[in-house]
């Protein structure tokens, strides 16, 4: 509803009203318009995928009716892809506040010595380099997937109507929808935890880490509930399946990220053999485990469907059954896969420079463990880990990279922040001389200075 347009009169409109301004977008007004009975001229219908024939039949290019959805639902992607990276864009400049203060805000240290930047804590450390980490991947995966769309779009532009443009709507379509969850949800806690990593500077308003939360807040429901979009992922991963057992077909996409699964029963039977916290420090120890992750939660959650099934359920009740624990995971675990596989092709490619190698390796194997953390109970529930050893080594290399990365974390955000006068945090200043902006601001000179001469008010009361 803009302000410098007027509605035509019109007898169907039934109501048209704004619900008011939003907590983080102020200027903008959520509104709606109802209309009632209003004929759609046959010129004007959405047609891609399919039209309306002058004598009424329904026609389309697409003889599978999957096909045509697959179709239809790339269409959607455009704003939860762009989601995703607007995301990032607030985890950074978090990470950029966070970090660099830490690194030069200093408090405690051992007896009778100065007191030592709270980056090299490691408690410090643990709570920010995972986020750093994470920052980068999603910044290489969100651009991947940003050129995966735009493939798709230039087949549709050119009105394409193949099966693989089809295809690719339905793999664009689970990336999007899992995307968006796990970039908004990362960079939600991830600027949470910066912002209480700063203490109170943290939570004083000139320091934006409070405006970059709310700003980054409805990245979590717009285009889609991420709870909700997690389905549709959940969905596409399941339906492969079913399509393996029923027609035997080769699972394979056309950017690839589920042909894995076509070797589903040989992954399953896998375990993690890694002895050492150096080795999970290999991106392909945390690779193998995902890929388990995915068909041990695949598996499971078919299994729950035809439980539920077989007690009766219809479809609808059955898939509502079978989200907590089983599809919603199936779909993060998905997506935190293909993250992490697509930074690790990145990290090994000929074109990245040989001197980044290092440290880029060291941020996609922390990347990897740290997001493995969250689904250990997982790996013991389905035997790929067994004892209480390989918890310890995970835990050992994510504490190891986080040491081995936190000198070089100041210049890791350096090289995605922007100029000081955008980011516009004093605390997260280039040149580590915030607490001179907090002390003196630049104003000060307004009420110290310049003053005209102002006589006594004694003898005047």
């Amino acid at each position: 509803m803009s302000s410098f347009t007027r509605i035509a009169p019109c007898p169907a409109l039934v109501s048209s009203r704004g619900r008011g301004g939003n907590r983080s977008f102020p200027i903008f007004s959520l509104s709606f318009a109802v209309f009632h009975n209003v004929r759609i001229p046959r010129e004007n219908l959405l047609n891609k995928t399919g039209d309306v024939a002058p004598d009424g039949r329904y026609v389309t290019p697409f003889k599978d009716p999957n096909k045509r959805f697959g179709e239809s639902l790339g269409a959607l992607s455009g704003g939860r892809v762009s989601i995703t990276r607007m995301a990032q864009v607030n985890l950074k400049l978090a990470l950029t506040v966070a970090i660099r203060f830490s690194a030069t805000r200093r408090q405690f240290g051992p007896p009778n010595t100065e007191e030592i930047p709270v980056l090299e804590y490691q408690l410090q450390q643990w709570r920010l380099i995972p986020y750093l980490a994470a920052a980068y991947a999603l910044e290489h995966f969100s651009k991947s997937l940003f050129m995966n769309f735009a493939e798709f779009q230039l087949g549709a532009m050119m009105k394409e109507k193949s099966e693989r443009q089809a295809d690719m709507g339905r793999e664009i379509h689970a990336l999007g929808c899992s995307s968006k969850p796990l970039g908004s949800w990362t960079a939600q806690r991830g600027i949470q935890e910066c912002r209480e990593a700063c203490g109170g500077h943290g939570y004083l308003a000139m320091n934006r880490l409070g405006d970059l939360r709310n700003d980054n807040d409805p990245n979590c429901t717009y285009e889609g509930d991420n709870n909700v979009l997690l389905q549709q992922t959940s969905n596409y991963l399941l339906g492969w399946l079913s399509a393996k057992h029923r027609d035997g077909v080769r699972i394979e996409s056309p950017f690839h990220t589920v042909d894995f699964l076509d070797h589903f029963p040989q992954i399953l039977e896998t375990k993690f053999t890694a002895t050492t916290a150096e080795q999970c420090m290999d991106p392909a120890v945390s690779l193998a485990a995902y890929r388990w992750l995915v068909c041990f939660l695949l598996d499971e959650s078919r299994r729950r469907l035809e439980e539920q099934r077989s007690e009766g359920k219809d479809d609808f009740e059955a898939r509502n059954g079978s989200q907590v624990y089983y599809c919603r995971s199936l779909a993060l675990a998905y997506i935190e896969l293909c993250c992490l596989q697509r930074f690790s092709a990145q990290v090994s490619a000929e074109d990245t420079p040989a001197g980044l190698r290092p440290v880029l390796g060291q941020l996609c194997a922390l990347y990897g463990l740290w997001s493995l953390s969250s689904h250990m109970a997982t790996l013991y529930q389905g035997g790929y880990l067994s004892g209480r050893k390989p918890n310890e080594l995970v835990q050992m290399a994510v504490l190891a990279l986080c040491s081995q990365l936190k000198d070089d974390a100041v210049a890791l955000v350096d090289a995605f922040a922007p100029p000081d006068f955008i980011l516009n945090s004093p605390i997260g200043n280039a040149d580590g001389q915030g607490h001179k902006v907090l002390e003196r601001p630049s104003w000060w000179k307004e009420f110290s200075s310049d003053k005209p001469a102002v006589g006594s008010l004694r003898p005047k009361l």
